[in-house]
């Protein structure tokens, strides 16, 4: 009786080791499109990797394609919130002189945001430099506007 019993405890413990098995998740990383295979159980997995492989692995899980235009779509919608808001505020320095200061520093930040998206997204080098000075600049004599001090 006991003989059966020990052998109904080793099929059991036998399903369950399939069953982890089975139950492995299956990811694929972003650039390469290989599938890298995750076990649910705590026990270290046996492949031989080397370890620049797992570091570039872990690099390519870390962030998606689909994360990162996202990503970009923000910093686009953003430049184009800024302008509108450049837009707008311009309007009202029209009839009121004291919106020249908020101004002064939507462009700077608006510039900035454009050096961004022309590094990152465009990948232009040409203007990012012009953009960033610009808008350093513009942000500067916003803020120095905002405390009285005219250039």
């Amino acid at each position: 009786m006991s003989k059966d019993l020990e052998k109904v405890e080793e099929k059991k413990s036998n399903t369950k080791k399939n069953d982890i098995k089975k139950s492995s998740v299956k990811k694929t990383s972003s650039k390469e499109g290989a599938s890298v295979k995750k076990s649910s159980s705590s026990k270290k997995a046996t492949a031989k990797t080397s370890p620049k492989k797992s570091v570039n692995e872990k690099v390519n899980e870390s962030i998606t394609l689909e994360e990162a235009d996202s990503f970009y779509h923000v910093s686009l919608l953003a430049q184009a919130v800024c302008v509108i808001g450049v837009l707008f505020i311009s309007i009202l320095a029209i009839f009121e002189h004291s919106f020249t200061v908020p101004i002064e520093v939507l462009i700077g930040i608006t510039l900035l945001i454009m050096a961004y998206n022309n590094d990152k997204l465009f990948k232009r080098k040409g203007l990012t430099v012009v953009y960033l000075v610009f808008g350093i600049v513009c942000l500067l004599i916003g803020v120095l506007g905002y405390f009285g001090v005219t250039i």
